[in-house]
This record gives C-alpha cells, sequence and structure tokens, in this order.
C-alpha cells in the first residue's frame, strides 16, 4: 500500500512523487529506532467510499491534510466480510488466508495469523490492544493481543475502551472495529442521499473526533511518532447510476472503500479512481448492405468537403464493427466513411474502410491508382475510435491513421493530387469494391480543417462529445453524434448544419438501436493495483514499527511512499 517507514525518510528527499514498492529487503530483525512508533488503526465496516466523500464528515476529512488517501480503495472481490476482514489483518489474499465465508470456516490462519502475531514475535513488550464492536474479529484475527474485547455491536463502548488506552504512557498498536455505518446501510442502504446512512456516518465521525482529541492531548504527543489508519472494509451493494459504470470493479459499490492513512509530518497525497475508458452510450442506425445499404449521405455540400491537394484536415468516428454470419470480422473492402464516387480504382477521393479485421484509408486518382495506409485491428465487436490525418510536411501531403488514439501507419500521397469529387460526403455502403459489405454501427463522427496532431487525437479517442473548450472548435467542419435517438438524419452539430441524410429505407423510417459501452479502455489489466487493498495495510503497519518483514511471512501488500516535513 502506502507510507514510510522511519527508516526510510532519508529516501524522501529526492522523490517528489508517490512511488509504489514491494516487500522491503529480507530480515528477521527490528531496525533499532528510539522512540518507538505508534499506531492507532480504525477499521469501518460498510464505510462506501464514494458515498463517505460526498458526505465530507469533518473529522475524517480534516485528516487529509496530513494524508496519503483514496475515496477509492478496494476490498477483496469476494465480497465476504470475514475475507476482508482477513486481508486487513493477515496480509495477505484469501488464496493464502483460506477466509471465504462469515463462519471463518476452512482458514488457514494458522499459518498467516494476524500481523498483531508478527508484531508480537517481533517486539514481545510491544503492547497490543484490539477492540471490536463485531465479535468475530477478535475472536479469529487477533493472534497474540495483549487485550482483545469485544462490545456486541455498541461503537460508544469501542470508542471509550480507545480512549482509555490512548490514556496510557504505555499505548502502542491500538486496532479498533466499528459497525454502525454497516448496520445503517443493511437496513437503509449504502449511499450518500440516504438519511440513515448519513447520520451513521456523521456519528462514527463524531467518535472518530473525539478519539484524535484524546491523541493529541497526550503529554509526549508532540515527541511520539503516531500513525493513524482510519479505512473501510468493505462498502455495500447499491443500484449505479448508468452514467458512471464503466463495467469495472470501481463501478461496484460492495468493494468500494476508503483509506486514509495519517501522520502529523505527511504531505498529502490522493489516490484517485484510475481512469478505466469513457462511458459511451446513446442510440443509433446500424449502417449494412450492398443493394439494399441503409447508408447516408450529406447531398447539399459538396464543396465544403474538398480537400483539393494541399489542403490539412483530419477526420474521427468511432465505430463497432459487427460479425458477419459465418461467426468472423473478415470483410473486404467494404467504405464506412467516404468522398468519391465509388469505390473503384483510380475514382478521386477517398475513403475509410474495412480489410479483414482492420481498416485502412485509401486515397484514389484517375490514373494513378490508389494510395493506402492502415489502421488497427477493430474487427472484435467493441466500439473503437478511428481518425485519419492528412498534413503537409517539407513540400509533401501524408495520411496518418490512429486506433484509439495510437499511432498507426504513415503514408506519402503527394502524387495523388488533387482528391476533390463531385460526390457527396457519404457515411455507409459506397459502389465498388465491397465484395463483402460492412455490418457497422457509427458515431461521434467530426471532420476538421485542421492537423489536430496525436496528443489531441489520442485525447479525442476517449471523448464523447467536442466541448466549447476543444482546441480546434474553430476548424470543425462537421460534427454528427449519430445518436440522436429517432428520425431520417444524423444531424450536425457543428455550425455549419449539414445533415446526413439516411438513405435504403423502403418506408422511409429507420430502427435506432440503443448500445453502452466503454469507449476506449486503458492498457493495464490490473488496475486495482493502483489503488490501495485491504491487504496491503498490515506491511504498512509492519514497516510502520520498524519491523522488515520476513519472507516467509509471505506478505502480498505494496507500500505508497510521500514526502514528510518536519521530520529531523
Amino acid at each position: 500500500m502506502f507510507v514510510v517507514p522511519m527508516a526510510f525518510t532519508a529516501f524522501l528527499a529526492c522523490n517528489k512523487d508517490a512511488v509504489a514498492t514491494r516487500n522491503f529487503p529480507e530480515g528477521k530483525d527490528t531496525i533499532t529506532k528510539d522512540p518507538q512508533p505508534k499506531v492507532l488503526y480504525i477499521i469501518v465496516d460498510g464505510g462506501r467510499g464514494e458515498s463517505v466523500n460526498k458526505v465530507a464528515p469533518p473529522n475524517l476529512t480534516a485528516l487529509k491534510a496530513n494524508s496519503i488517501y483514496s475515496w477509492n480503495s478496494l476490498t477483496d472481490t469476494l465480497g465476504v466480510q470475514a475475507a476482508s476482514w482477513a486481508d486487513m489483518l493477515t496480509g495477505v489474499g484469501k488464496d493464502r488466508h483460506g477466509v471465504r465465508s462469515n463462519d471463518f470456516a476452512g482458514n488457514n490462519l494458522s499459518a498467516f495469523p494476524s500481523f498483531t502475531r508478527l508484531v508480537k514475535d517481533r517486539l514481545p513488550g510491544y503492547p497490543v490492544h484490539f477492540y471490536s464492536a463485531n465479535p468475530l474479529l477478535p475472536a479469529h484475527l487477533s493472534a497474540g493481543a495483549d487485550k482483545a474485547v469485544a462490545f456486541g455491536n455498541d461503537d460508544a463502548a469501542v470508542k471509550t475502551a480507545v480512549l482509555n488506552a490512548l490514556s496510557a504512557d504505555t499505548a502502542g498498536l491500538i486496532i479498533a472495529n466499528f459497525g454502525g455505518v454497516n448496520a445503517a446501510g443493511a437496513a437503509f442502504g449504502y449511499d450518500a442521499s440516504i438519511p440513515q446512512y448519513r447520520e451513521a456516518i456523521m456519528a462514527f465521525d463524531k467518535h472518530l473526533g473525539d478519539i484524535m482529541l484524546k491523541l493529541r492531548a497526550r503529554k509526549g504527543f508532540a515527541d511520539e511518532k503516531w500513525l493513524v489508519v482510519v479505512a473501510s472494509s468493505m462498502g455495500g451493494d447499491y443500484p449505479v447510476d448508468p452514467e458512471m459504470n464503466d463495467n469495472s470493479v470501481f463501478s461496484k459499490p460492495l468493494f468500494n472503500t476508503f483509506t486514509i492513512v495519517y501522520s502529523p509530518t505527511f504531505k498529502p497525497l490522493f489516490l484517485d479512481r484510475p481512469f478505466n475508458g469513457t462511458k459511451f452510450s446513446g442510440s443509433t442506425v446500424r449502417l449494412f448492405g450492398k443493394d439494399d445499404a441503409i447508408f447516408g449521405t450529406v447531398p447539399g455540400a459538396i464543396d465544403e468537403y474538398n480537400f483539393g491537394d494541399t489542403t490539412s484536415f483530419t477526420v474521427e468516428l468511432n465505430i463497432k464493427v459487427n460479425q458477419r454470419p459465418d461467426g468472423s470480422y473478415n470483410y473486404r473492402y467494404p467504405s464506412v466513411l467516404g468522398k468519391r464516387e465509388s469505390f473503384s480504382r483510380g475514382v478521386p477521393g477517398w475513403v475509410m474502410f474495412l480489410e479483414n479485421n482492420f481498416w485502412q484509408v485509401n486515397f484514389g486518382q484517375v490514373g494513378k491508382g490508389n494510395v493506402q495506409a492502415r489502421g488497427g485491428v477493430i474487427g472484435d465487436g467493441k466500439w473503437h475510435n478511428i481518425a485519419v490525418s492528412v498534413l503537409n510536411r517539407n513540400g509533401k501531403r501524408y495520411a496518418r491513421t490512429y486506433t484509439d488514439g495510437r499511432f498507426g501507419e504513415e503514408k506519402d500521397i503527394t502524387g495523388q493530387g488533387n482528391i476533390n469529387s463531385p460526390a457527396p460526403l457519404t457515411i455507409g455502403h459506397l459502389p465498388g469494391s465491397d465484395n463483402i459489405p460492412a455490418d457497422v454501427y457509427m458515431a461521434e463522427v467530426r471532420i476538421f480543417k485542421a492537423v489536430l496532431g496525436d496528443a489531441v487525437i489520442a485525447q479525442d479517442a476517449a471523448a464523447i462529445r467536442v466541448r466549447d473548450d476543444h482546441p480546434f472548435r474553430d476548424f470543425l467542419l462537421g460534427y454528427w453524434p449519430a445518436t440522436d435517438g429517432a428520425g431520417a438524419v444524423f444531424k450536425d452539430r457543428s455550425l455549419l448544419e449539414y445533415d446526413f441524410k439516411l438513405q435504403g429505407s423502403p418506408s422511409g423510417t429507420y430502427l435506432w438501436e440503443p448500445f453502452s459501452t466503454v469507449l476506449n479502455p486503458p492498457v493495464s489489466s490490473n488496475l486495482s493495483s493502483l489503488v490501495p487493498a485491504g491487504k496491503d495495510l498490515p506491511l504498512l503497519l509492519l514497516t510502520w514499527l520498524n519491523i522488515i518483514p520476513d519472507p516467509a511471512w509471505q506478505l502480498e501488500g505494496q507500500v505508497w511512499i510521500t514526502e514528510q516535513v518536519g521530520v529531523k
């Protein structure tokens, strides 16, 4: 997970950004450091991170100024309370600790005990106190603790026990579990909009405020080295707004937790929810067929989309290629967007088309044949963003392709000369070389009379609209979201207002089909490793206590570090 063991303080001076590291060097001896660091570890059941953030409880929020924190940390995706507790106290996942049910049946805690056992093995005289509102927690996960007490779902009693422990000069490691937030969530729902759940969060926050007041009132607090961790064990099931659902683990409220790691010397570090693509939904028209094709044209704007032999331009669109009847995505040259009279050899103009499971852009000219630049693979039944940019450089003209914002290929098209065509801009079928006609959905079609550049095209690939602050909005020649939901046109939302007129339906009406997807998801296959997890916390606490983990413990956590200030 994160935070800085005291022995590594000097390392921070040259590390401006947070760095994720794995288990520390081998060894079985603790690091000598005086005074011995102290830890307050508070586990909140049912604290859904995004909801707690919206409630903004004042005492918890105040800790952020000196914390590493996240409102989108994650619990174990098994979705079992006891398994999440075990992660947070053993430092390993369910495959090692074996806790998969709330009755702890079949557990392997003898081999992978609570980190409290590891602390007492290394520091036999170090005080370890464990207080819980839930009796199951100390019954199974308090090995080695000097005192382990359950208070029958009484959060106020837990708070009182913590206050008493903080009154002792010998306070060391204090673990406290609170259950009131989860009780309210289970009864009424785990969302900030629910009054009972909000009240429970605020009630816990009041307990936290009393505890922090007591901690800071300790006679030697200024010279002590305290780490305070406040983390939820699990969130709670609750319906997700479809517009916020990216179909990842981050859109599952049951797994959404919060984690705050506080020390008076910490500089703040916010670990945000990682980007997981852009939610893209609406209704559009399926474009398919050959002799009876469903397609669209812009009949009233011939010259506006002619780009001659020197004009720079960029075309972007989102596309989903549908599976063929034989189960493949192997298409043979059907057009998806272009401006030429046909996709036949030697016909002037340009066309973006499908070939096998990828796409290309083709430039034709009389007597000169065709020149084409290849794009990436899009034949997989998923939505993709494709783009082509035509530019001038050192007296020559080039075409560059992009797929999902990533550059594909560049071709010299200088020899194709003037690519003007008397044909209208056409989305979907063009007569010509479509041996296997297209079957696609398209949306977010954009044409700019400018070269956008790699960085802007990459940003546009994950965008679902052309915003007012788009750096090339003044160069927009046409913008067709194609998600109108009804009618016989794809309306042009640019200032030119040149609509695509749909064609091919004998009745003149078109079926608008709904879709919902995540556009341009990131390459990373393990986004959950980019935020804190419950099993990270024991490694954090051990390193704060200057205990170098034994490789035999097989801890699975990671540590995030940040700068400290005022450390001598």
